[in-house]
């Protein structure tokens, strides 16, 4: 049964090392192009420089971030993997350019409008409105939409909202005002809503607090629509996600364009996406899933018919 998937292992760690230069060995001779801050996951780091490195069509040396390093070299792009590497090199003053990977849009937006040397970032998790439609594609006669959030929080989903409605799906948030309102919030919510629209909140969506969202949702014959690819692995129906391999290729896109012109794109999504399903809930809920490459298909047709209204 998918009542019994474990959740441990949702979301692996980035927490960075105190030690940040140590997790890579030392660079080829030579003054490094770019500079990258990993997490604290030395075989991570590793492969993930490996793979950058031939994503690039040309020769570019990658040196190890340290505060001083990047103080000798102060226009050397920074690119960082995961949110606390985001943040150490943030504090740097002077703070170099900063190309920040594999984090969430949540945890870059206190970033938003932030001067000095150029930032950009390539958001791992899904554009809410992509989900939201994934839910539709799913359950085709959907036509509410529920959201979880914390308070303060609900203002954030309302130009979402005007988004959704030109699709036919009403988005209602649901706010959730303490851990132990959680359930009873979650209640309301799945009585509203025809599916359940996960988001990339840590408060809500968490290893403590997933294994009493499914289950509820279960209850009510709902279905959870992401909040991203590690989720639907614990029991979420279906979520879009980016492949690796593709935040490789943008990512070495983008720094080789800094390298030859000196500036950073706007912070976004990458274009390209697939879709995961949880088969195991699909055959327990009798919900038929359709063909994943019409799905994907029918999205990218879908996010053309941008109406400009936020949270893309």
């Amino acid at each position: 049964m998918f009542f019994a998937i474990l959740v441990a292992c949702l979301v692996p760690s980035m927490a960075l090392s105190q030690q940040n230069g140590a997790a890579f060995p030392p660079t080829p001779q030579g003054q490094p192009d770019i500079l990258l801050a990993g997490s604290d996951n030395r075989s991570f780091n590793l492969a993930f420089r490996d793979r950058l490195s031939a994503a690039f069509s040309r020769s570019i040396r990658i040196g190890p971030y340290t505060p001083d390093a990047s103080r000798r070299l102060p226009d050397t792009l920074v690119v960082a993997l995961g949110s606390a590497a985001v943040n150490e090199v943030m504090q740097q003053e002077p703070r170099p350019p900063l190309l920040a990977l594999m984090v969430s849009n949540h945890q870059v937006e206190q970033y938003a409008g932030l001067g000095g040397a150029p930032f950009s970032a390539l958001f791992h998790n899904p554009p809410l409105k992509r989900q939201a439609l994934l839910g539709q594609q799913v359950l085709p006669h959907a036509a509410t939409v529920s959201v979880l959030a914390r308070p303060g929080e609900e203002h954030s989903y309302h130009e979402l909202a005007d988004e959704l409605d030109a699709y036919g799906l009403e988005l209602r948030v649901f706010t959730v005002k303490s851990s132990a309102n959680l359930v009873a919030t979650l209640n309301r919510a799945l009585s509203f809503g025809d599916f359940l629209l996960g988001t990339p909140d840590p408060e809500i969506y968490n290893r403590q607090t997933i294994k009493h969202i499914l289950l509820t949702t279960y209850r009510h014959n709902r279905i959870l629509i992401g909040p991203e690819r590690a989720f639907v692995q614990a029991g979420a129906l279906a979520s879009t996600f980016t492949p690796t391999e593709i935040i490789i290729e943008n990512a070495a896109s983008i720094i080789e364009q800094y390298l030859k012109q000196g500036d950073l794109p706007q912070t976004g999504y990458p274009e390209q996406f697939s879709v995961a399903f949880n088969q195991q809930v699909a055959r327990s809920l009798n919900i038929p899933l359709p063909d994943r490459d019409v799905i994907v298909e029918n999205l990218r047709a879908l996010d053309a018919q941008k109406t400009g209204v936020g949270n893309d």
